[in-house]
């Protein structure tokens, strides 16, 4: 980003903020220290990707989930009601993921726990470990 003004030695500052002109050697980019430094903190926080409030949002609201999800679960796959679910401010739209079962069943998941709409305004809550999860473990069928 040389700006060259009328001989080799004098230049333009590199820094957006400031586009003074000076002396000094060929490669030399911006007039001061202080230049330098702010073109650099400029650059750093371009790059820097500041995650968005509402992902803290989103994320206590997936916590809430999981713990309702973990609360509910009893382990038989015997439903629940949509309300207790409701009640206890769980929010439907929001998950981890998306887990298919053999079957054709899409389980809904915060993380470990998920949940599947039943036809009678009930909720059956499964409990998938992690490693099935990332595809590092398979279910085994005994014939």
């Amino acid at each position: 980003m040389e700006s060259v003004v009328n001989d080799e030695t004098e230049r333009i500052c590199a820094y957006s903020g400031c586009k003074r002109l000076f002396d000094g050697r060929k490669d030399k980019m911006y007039c001061s220290d202080q230049c330098r430094n702010a073109a650099g903190r400029e650059k750093k926080k371009v790059a820097k990707w500041e995650e968005p409030e509402h992902f803290g949002q989103i994320n206590r609201i997936i916590m809430r989930n999981y713990q309702i999800l973990k609360r509910l679960y009893n382990g038989t796959l015997t439903p629940v009601k949509n309300w207790q679910l409701s009640d206890e401010g769980f929010e439907f739209k929001f998950m981890t993921g998306i887990y298919r079962l053999d079957e054709g069943i899409d389980i809904y998941m915060c993380y470990e726990y998920g949940w599947y709409q039943l036809s009678d305004n009930k909720i059956r809550i499964y409990s998938v470990p992690p490693l099935f999860l990332t595809g590092m473990a398979k279910v085994t069928k005994d014939g």
